[in-house]
């Protein structure tokens, strides 16, 4: 199947502080905490990667935000907006505090990636691959999953509300603190353990700005 891509990227060049722009890892430097840290590029490194696949618009990296992004910034860092995006494989990246909205992402691999305190409300993730992904502090609030695997993937204080799911597959994933009210959960396969350390609310809320 051919993949088909069209991306809005919003950017600025000036700079911002929030995301380390470190270099390669080589051999001679120090091996980070965990192997799966290792396995990541680093934050600039990942933007070129997006730029080689002509996912981003090329030239200077983009900067990465102080916070997690809001649909009304005028500045955003990497940024998914009426976008669709197929068929990729954007394994081990580095890119925290990202911004998705209003798109469809389909088919897609995102294992093993750091997409910490990324804002990702009202989008359509279908047949998505977050494994072992670092998904932290993120907010999905208003997205429907459909066949969406978030194994082994870190999910602290994410915030789940006014989203649904449909063949979705939670196992082994770190839900301490994450969002979830016990209706939308209802059809999730969760263990004793993830289900005593969700943050269970009584309702969904107030819905995102930027629907």
């Amino acid at each position: 199947m051919p993949r088909f891509v069209t991306i809005i990227l919003v950017v600025t060049f000036s700079a911002l502080a929030g995301c380390e722009r470190q270099p390669t890892r080589t051999d001679t430097q120090s091996v980070p905490k965990t192997k799966l840290m290792s396995q990541r590029l680093s934050y600039d490194d990942s933007c070129r990667l997006l730029q080689r696949e002509e996912l981003i618009d090329p030239g200077d990296i983009p900067p990465c935000p102080k916070r997690p992004p809001r649909h009304d910034d005028e500045v955003l860092g990497v940024s998914f907006f009426r976008s669709e995006l197929a068929d990729a494989k954007l394994e081990h990246l580095t890119l925290p505090r990202t911004f998705f909205g209003r798109s469809e992402i389909r088919g897609t691999s995102f294992r093993g990636t750091d997409f910490s305190e990324s804002t990702a409300n009202w989008n359509d993730f279908v047949d998505v691959d977050f494994s072992s992904a670092d998904l932290s502090r993120c907010d999905f609030r208003a997205c429907p999953f459909q066949e969406v695997r978030f194994v082994g993937a870190l999910l602290v204080g994410a915030d789940f509300r006014h989203c649904s799911f449909e063949g979705c597959d939670f196992t082994g994933a770190d839900l301490a603190g994450a969002k979830f009210t016990k209706k939308a959960a209802a059809s999730l396969q969760l263990s004793s353990e993830q289900q005593r350390v969700i943050d269970w609310q009584a309702d969904d809320g107030d819905e995102p700005e930027g629907g």
